[in-house]
């Protein structure tokens, strides 16, 4: 059964994942057990914006990442990553309507976050990138500035994260939160922002069909790691 995501965490308390020494998962579980939501606009713990980009507008993003794919996509790294995701620093200069676009949503998210998180430090805009998951493809529980034992995992700094998906016309691949024991239902266009602690822990289910391609960033306290180009018009 779908229902709003609003009223979903306000059915529910989240039950925060904390960090305990020598563990080294976040959360076992199946995330298909976890009730599926239609996601509204809200500013509740996981803040919510629809229609942020219109479907012309996320499949000139597609278009991109396919367009540079072979020539910019990380390659080295974990094998599960390989191929699957471009810097947004690495594109070309002539993408520029993509470049556009991607500088639009990274600025609109963090006036979203300092309206509706009320962090009590300025944010600054860390790294983005254009991601791609095909079939068989899925991501454990994590937190974005921790490992599940408490040490600091490869980026500590970052505070928020945000995703956008850029299509819906496949299956799985729904953004799952165990602390709050709900998966989102994906929308093309579909802003989602949320903590980058233990409180927001998350995961991505299986993609079962299709290709799922998403706009992903972060966000931090920390100025020493604000992205050289955040904030280049493009």
């Amino acid at each position: 059964m779908e229902t709003a995501l609003s009223e979903a965490l306000v059915e529910r308390s989240p039950v925060v994942l904390m960090p305990r020494r020598g563990e080294t998962e976040w959360w076992r579980g199946d995330p298909r057990l976890l009730r599926l939501h239609q996601a509204q606009d809200g500013d509740g713990p996981i803040i919510v914006r629809r229609h942020v980009l219109s479907s012309r507008q996320c499949m000139t993003l597609i278009a991109c990442f396919e367009r540079n794919r072979e020539t910019c996509a990380t390659k080295d790294g974990p094998s599960y990553w390989a191929g699957r995701y471009i810097w947004q620093n690495m594109l070309p200069e002539s993408e520029t309507d993509a470049l556009r676009l991607m500088q639009q949503v990274r600025l609109l998210a963090q006036l979203v976050l300092t309206h509706a998180a009320r962090p009590t430090q300025t944010i600054y805009s860390d790294t983005a990138q254009l991601v791609r998951w095909h079939e068989g493809i899925e991501l454990t529980p994590h937190a974005d500035n921790m490992e599940p034992d408490g040490a600091p995992n490869a980026t500590p700094h970052r505070c928020f994260s945000s995703l956008l998906y850029l299509n819906d016309d496949y299956e799985g691949g729904e953004t799952f939160f165990p602390g709050y024991a709900i998966r989102l239902k994906p929308e093309a266009g579909m802003l989602v922002l949320f903590g980058a602690g233990p409180e927001f822990v998350h995961g991505v289910t299986r993609v079962r069909r299709g290709l799922r391609y998403t706009y992903a960033g972060w966000f931090t306290y920390d100025a020493s790691h604000e992205d050289a180009n955040a904030k280049r018009v493009f």
